[in-house]
């Protein structure tokens, strides 16, 4: 990581920096590379004492944990565009979600790459014939539709496009629903149906993956990639104009700024509104190597659970030697309460012991994804007055989201600088 070494902290003249980003997660991240790729001198400056933002991993008793359910796909364009994807030993689930619940043990597969077990399923009625072709179809339409097309239809709620579809309730409810809750992080499937639509693209286009050493190494391989790029770390920052950023260490002087944190540290610095979020808590467990782990469990059964799935599976460098990691998701803030609860559905759905399933941690996580309800725009400006803004909050709650807006507002302070480049310019990347 490159870092700031210099011997005063009062104002910097104003040459020696051309852009400073405050926020070093993955918009203000991928904005550094943009804006050093056209030879700016660029400054991040970032209030936490490490970079990555809301992607955060760390080490519990041998175990590498993911702060909230988090995996990277890597078909998402603009993660590819970073070129760090490489760097990633991304290690890839299989195209499968199991049902559980109560008494329901069955299986969804990706028909493309498990014809036959896909087959079994609809020989016996899950999901009826007449809805597996509707949603068949709906898939292959994200699938190869262009993120324009997908987002050019009427937007409503995701409940409600998903019966414009011609979807029954009970496939939405037994199928769709238990999958979306934990995807979305919304249990009443409020969010944006164009949203969805391109999220439903993302699923079809790659496999959902794990780093082997936690979703943190997408934001240390990122900053790698840009060792010219000063870094100043758990430095706050109390204030922006259109050329100065004053922080609790000194002040710091730029031909632009960017303010690339959430919205609501957006709406303090630059103004706006503050944001309205979906939260989440996962607990992570320790037990023996469970079988068919790699298969990610849904909650088919009306309890509260949305998503299940041992990384050690795919990632066994994420636990000790031989025992699985298994990351459990409910939506909403949680405390202790729950953890026994967790516990022994974890244990009933894994078929284990339950003497043998314990409790790693638990990461509860309040502002895990900012909400986005109908209607979904992606043309919002990446300027506010005279600053430059960037976060997933201007895009889509997603990866994808976050680094594109990254792009977009360096792009903005670009040619707002009057930067000239012989490189081609960057086509237009979907959400």
């Amino acid at each position: 990581m490159a870092a700031c070494a210099l011997a005063s902290l009062g104002i910097v003249s104003a040459d020696r920096y051309d852009v400073v980003i405050v926020g070093a997660g993955l918009a203000g991240l991928r904005a550094a590379q943009v804006l050093d790729g056209h030879g700016l001198n660029v400054l991040l400056v970032e209030r936490a004492a490490r970079v990555g933002g809301r992607v955060h991993s760390f080490e519990v008793d041998g175990f590498v944990v993911d702060e909230g359910f988090q995996l990277v796909n890597p078909s998402y364009p603009e993660l590819r565009a970073t070129g760090v994807v490489e760097q990633l030993d991304l290690r890839a689930f299989p195209g499968m979600v199991s049902y559980v619940g109560d008494g329901l043990r069955w299986t969804l597969a990706d028909p493309r790459r498990w014809p036959l077990r896909a087959l079994g399923e609809l020989v016996r009625g899950r999901p009826r014939l007449d809805d597996a072709w509707r949603l068949a179809g709906l898939l292959a339409v994200a699938r190869v539709a262009s993120a324009s097309h997908l987002t050019s239809v009427p937007d409503c709620s995701t409940r409600e496009g998903l019966r414009a579809v011609g979807l029954s309730e009970a496939s939405i409810e037994s199928i769709v629903a238990p999958f979306l809750r934990g995807a979305l992080l919304d249990d009443q499937l409020e969010t944006s149906w164009r949203y969805t639509r391109l999220l439903l693209k993302s699923f079809v286009s790659g496999l959902p993956s794990t780093p082997s050493s936690g979703i943190r190494q997408l934001a240390r391989a990122m900053v790698a990639s840009v060792p010219r790029v000063d870094v100043r770390l758990g430095e706050r920052v109390r204030r922006v104009s259109a050329n100065v950023v004053d922080s609790d260490e000194g002040q710091w002087r730029a031909r632009a700024v960017l303010v690339a944190t959430d919205q609501d540290g957006a709406a303090t610095l630059v103004g706006g509104s503050a944001a309205g979020w979906r939260s989440t808590t996962t607990w992570w467990f320790d037990a023996p190597r469970v079988v068919h782990g790699e298969r990610l469990r849904v909650d088919g059964g009306g309890h509260a659970l949305t998503s299940m799935l041992d990384l050690a599976s795919v990632a066994p460098e994420r636990a000790p030697a031989g025992r699985s990691l298994i990351g459990v998701a409910v939506n909403g803030p949680y405390d202790a309460v729950r953890d026994g609860t967790i516990a022994d559905d974890v244990a009933r759905f894994y078929d284990l012991d339950r003497r043998d399933v314990e409790l790693v941690v638990r990461t509860p996580v309040e502002r895990a994804l900012p909400r986005v309800v109908a209607p979904l725009t992606l043309t919002r400006p990446s300027r506010r007055g005279d600053v430059f803004v960037a976060g997933d909050y201007l895009q889509t709650p997603s990866i994808q989201g976050a680094l594109v807006s990254g792009r977009r507002a360096a792009a903005a302070v670009v040619e707002a600088l009057g930067v000239r480049s012989d490189s081609p310019r960057d086509r237009r990347r979907w959400h």
